[in-house]
């Protein structure tokens, strides 16, 4: 039996979105409300997270195109893969 257990696949950090709410709040949360049910939102003009994840057309896909490029109103700041990943699935864990 452990060694069924031990065969199973476990989800990677990359997949976790509480890692993914920590790198938001260390690099989002200035701009953005990255809250479930925001009080307010810092700058009225940036959509908080959740609006962001409910936007019909953000997908998985999406999220991480956007994440990969040069924003003109977004800091120039450089994620790895797995850390896109993670930001990518706290963004979808806010539907």
């Amino acid at each position: 039996m452990a060694i069924m257990l031990a065969l199973l696949p476990l989800p990677t950090a990359a997949q976790d979105p509480a890692a993914g709410r920590v790198l938001a709040e260390h690099w989002c949360m200035a701009c953005h409300v990255i809250e479930r049910e925001p009080p307010g939102t810092p700058d009225a003009a940036v959509p908080s997270f959740q609006a962001i994840a409910r936007t019909p057309s953000t997908s998985a896909a999406s999220l991480d195109r956007y994440l990969s490029s040069g924003h003109t109103r977004m800091p120039d700041f450089k994620l790895s893969r797995d850390e896109r990943d993670r930001l990518v699935a706290y963004l979808l864990s806010l539907r």
